[in-house]
């Protein structure tokens, strides 16, 4: 194959087709599915984590989770599965989710749908678990808001630097 021209039959292949000709081949579509949902499920836990995850180097991202982790540990602040929290964590895992499929060379609109999805889903799932975590363990709830942050960053870091994933 030379100049986009097909060997065999010296056609010109179309401009679409020299476009995935120059994308890297990922085999394992499964596995980057299952990194797309989980790093999108993060933003269920905190909306503004899952993109300081994917953004290491914004300080501004990094401050905004930050000042989220600490927020969530104050008195009066609304569930994450009230709809506005809901709303919020659905957008960021959404771009998190596009974001990532980019990256992997997958459709944004299907990592944004996963991404929202796993949002709304790691919502539940973190919201409850920590609630029973300080109910087994008797810790009160700003240090399950603790373990529960670095829980998150954690498997976010598995998650985007770990070359066996």
């Amino acid at each position: 194959m030379r100049n986009g021209t097909n060997t065999t039959t010296g056609i010109a292949k179309t401009s679409r087709e020299i476009g995935r000709a120059k994308q890297p081949v990922n085999g394992n579509h499964a596995r980057d599915l299952a990194v797309i949902a989980g790093v999108s499920a993060i933003a269920g836990s905190r909306t503004t984590l899952a993109p300081a995850l994917i953004f290491p180097e914004s300080k501004v991202l990094t401050l905004m989770a930050a000042g989220e982790t600490y927020m969530d540990k104050l008195p009066g602040i609304g569930d994450r599965i009230e709809p506005a929290g809901l709303i919020s964590r659905s957008i960021s895992g959404a771009l998190t989710g596009a974001i990532i499929s980019r990256r992997k060379h997958k459709s944004m609109w299907l990592g944004a749908l996963i991404g929202a999805a796993a949002a709304c889903a790691g919502a539940y799932v973190t919201y409850y678990a920590r609630k029973k975590f300080g109910k087994i363990t008797g810790t009160p709830d700003p240090v399950a808001g603790l373990v529960e942050d670095v829980a998150m960053i954690c498997l976010g870091s598995i998650l985007l630097h770990d070359d066996r994933i």
